[in-house]
Parts: C-alpha cells; structure tokens; sequence
C-alpha cells in the first residue's frame, strides 16, 4: 500500500525526534574532562601546628593548583567549582626547611567525579623560626574635627599594644601600628573597629604579608562631650565711698573649658572664685584663688588656680573733727536730751574729689538713743556719720556720743496763773480809779 505524502513526512520527523533524543541520551552520559584552574591551597592549624612550635612559614603560603577532572557530561552544567577546596595541614611540620606537604580535596563527589590531575597532590612550602613581638604601639590618627560646643577626649584603644611574628629581619623594622579616626561634626562618643597599618621607623608604610598579628583590626573608643567656656568672676563687697570703679583689677585667667553633662552645663553660668571687701585694699594686693568645678564636671583647661591683681587708684582718707551733732529714735515728751560730746574726730574715705568738697557743716554725728528710749542719767551710746550734699563718702569706724537724758521742766501750775489774773485787773481798776 502507498503512503500518502502527508503521512510519509510525519513518519520521518517522528524517526528524527527519536534519533535525536537517542543521541542525546549516549552523549550526555559520556564523560568529559574539566578543568579548574589556580585554586588555592588552604592552610590549617598554621597557629596551633607551627606557632606553638616557634615555626612559620616564610614561602609556599601562595600555592595554588590547577584540578583535571572527569566527569559526567551532564553534570557540567550545575557543578559549582567555588565548593571545591584544597586543605593543607601544616599539623606534620617540625621542622625548618623546605617541606613536602600533602593537601585533600573537598567539594567533589568521588562517586561520580575522578580526579585526573594532578596524580601526586603534594606542594613544596619552606618552613622557618618565628620571631615574636607584643610591645609594638598603636597609633589613632584623628581626622577632622568634632562639633561646635563638644570636645574629644582621651582616645583608648583595645589592646593597647599589638603582637606580631615573623620572621626577625621583617619584624624589626616594625616601628608602629596606626589606626585613622574620621571625628568629623561628632556630636557622640564614637566607637570603631578599624584595621591598622604598620610603619617603619621612618614612618614608612610596610606592606609584608609575611608579617602576621595576633588581630587584625583595633577597637577605638574616643568621648565626645558637650564643652563650654566658663568665665571666672570675683565678687567685690563695696561701701559708702569706696566702689570698684575706683579699682583697678585683672585676672590672668579669666575662663576656663568645662565638660560633662549638658544640662549640668546649662547651669553654670559663670565660676565666683571669691569675694574682696574692697575697703581693705590700700594700695595694691594680689590674690590665687583654686578653681572649684562643679561636681559632674570636668575642667579641660588644665588650668587649676588663677591670680587676680588689684589697686586702688583714687579711695583716700581725710580726717575730720565734726562738732555738728543729733540724735534719733527718741519720743519721750517729759524727758530731754543734751549732746555731751563737744567734738568727734573721724576718718572718711572717698574719692579725693569728693572728699575735697565737704565742710564741717556738712558732716554730723547721729546718736542712735533706741537702747536707752526709757532712760535718764548720761549714757555712751552708738553714733553714726552722715553727709549732707548726697555725697558718697564713708567711714570704717564704728563711734559713740555720750549723752544726758534729764528730766523735762515742769510747765506753769494752772491754779497760779488764775490768781494772778484777779490782781492784774484788779491794779488796772486801781489805775483807772486813780484816772478818774
């Protein structure tokens, strides 16, 4: 029987699926080789193994090796080349030299997978003495600058000290480790962990793989914290004609940096250092005062006393005798008063100019009779000066004015005064009957 076209050519395209998918199957199944090149040889117990030992590896840390494998077609596609490792133990090593050493691979499926080359996996490392050093410094280099109204301080750094090994031509000419802070606007304490990097000692960077440390990064802590300026001030006790305008005065340190709380600084408006009773100051004196700071802060100026100068530029004295007296807080009506005192000598001070202008009518001397109100009999009691004129003067000298309270005279008795008026009209009736 003769086949339709139509059915001719499905037959055909049916006979070329199945061809297809046969050969698909056969070529699939195949084995193929597959190379992965330069992986790296891993070292294990480098420290346990050869530190311990006072060994290190001075070459062949940098082996890699070149894998040959075999392996199914289809499993090419999905295999991940980054799971195959190459692992070294450094565990057999106990000696200086060159060294043969042994590594594994790991990552292949040896069921499936034949490792084709290399055949021997051995690589050649060369083995020497470690030299040891835990005193190196460490370094911070700060770069930029903290806020407005804060401050750094102290940088500490964890450890403080680094240890490195190696060999002893590469480990001497370690000078230092540097670590680099970025402070720039902080407003907080700031703390990192940061790598470092080794110099010489001709701050030289030195980049030595073959020098190795026991971390590889620093932990740096560096405050931040509020600061400000406080200023310093004296206070000055004036009286009556001596005022600090007429001073001349200066502090040699007249702020100091204070740090700590923020709040606690908002309530420090200024430090009082002391207080001078200006009438004392003569001529010129010079005072040190400690500087207190207030509990929960802390004072950065590294500035712990400070002197103030003084001197009086115009305050004299003049001696005066005042004979003007009076007296004060006395009501009694039957009994009087009468100022024994005849003369006080005083000594006022004031400004020369002021002082220049005043009279002995001017001044007069207040007895103060509250403590003998009820009295009589002569008593010494307290005095005080004062001036006329509005003058600002004083005095430093307390006084006293002696005084005689007496009883008051008794007024006319009224009976008499009405007897006498009878004989005074009766005389002006005489006169006018002598008249008439």
């Amino acid at each position: 029987m003769q086949l339709s076209n139509g059915r001719k050519a499905f037959y055909i395209t049916i006979s070329i699926l199945i061809s297809f998918v046969f050969w698909f199957y056969v070529n699939n199944s195949a084995s193929v080789d597959y190379v992965i090149s330069d992986i790296p040889v891993e070292f294990i117990n480098s420290e346990s193994a050869l530190a311990n030992k006072g060994l290190m590896l001075i070459s062949g840390n940098d082996a890699t090796v070149d894998l040959e494998l075999v392996m199914p077609r289809s499993m090419v596609y999905d295999f991940d080349t980054e799971r195959v490792r190459l692992i070294a133990d450094l565990n057999s090593i106990n000696t200086t030299g060159t060294q043969s050493l042994t590594y594994s691979i790991t990552g292949v499926d040896t069921s499936r997978i034949t490792v084709k080359s290399p055949t021997i996996r051995t690589i050649s490392v060369r083995v020497g003495e470690l030299f040891r050093r835990n005193d190196v410094d460490i370094r911070c280099k700060l770069v930029g600058n903290v806020a407005d109204g804060f401050v750094a301080g102290s940088v500490q750094l964890l450890p403080s000290k680094l240890e490195i090994w190696g060999q002893q031509s590469d480990v001497m000419q370690v000078s230092y480790a540097q670590v680099t802070l970025n402070i720039e606007n902080a407003r907080s304490t700031i703390v990192e962990l940061l790598e470092f990097e080794l110099y010489d000692y001709n701050d030289k960077l030195i980049e030595n793989k073959n020098i190795h440390s026991s971390s590889d990064a620093v932990q740096v802590t560096m405050p931040v914290i509020s600061a400000t300026d406080i200023p310093l001030v004296v206070s000055f006790e004036e009286e009556p004609g001596i005022r600090k305008e007429s001073f001349d005065y200066s502090l040699d340190v007249t702020s100091v940096t204070l740090s700590g709380d923020a709040n606690l600084l908002a309530q420090v408006k200024e430090i009082e250092l002391g207080r001078i009773a200006l009438s004392e100051i003569e001529n010129e004196r010079t005072f040190t005062y400690e500087i207190p700071v207030p509990d929960g802060l802390t004072n950065l100026s590294g500035v712990t006393s400070a002197t103030l100068t003084i001197k009086n530029r115009d305050i004299v004295a003049r001696e005066m005798a005042v004979t003007k007296f009076s007296y004060e807080n006395f009501e009694a009506e039957d009994r009087k008063v009468e100022v024994v005192t005849s003369s006080l000598n005083v000594v006022l001070r004031g400004t020369a100019e002021t002082l220049e202008k005043l009279t002995e009518e001017s001044v007069t001397a207040v007895a103060d009779l509250s403590g003998v109100n009820n009295a009589s009999g002569t008593y010494t009691v307290p005095a005080e000066i004062r001036v006329d004129g509005g003058y600002d003067v004083g005095t430093a000298q307390s006084f006293e004015l002696t005084v005689r309270i007496e009883q008051a005279e008794a007024p006319a008795d009224a009976g008499t005064d009405t007897e006498s008026e009878p004989e005074a009209a009766e005389g002006k009736n005489d006169d006018a009957d002598s008249n008439g």
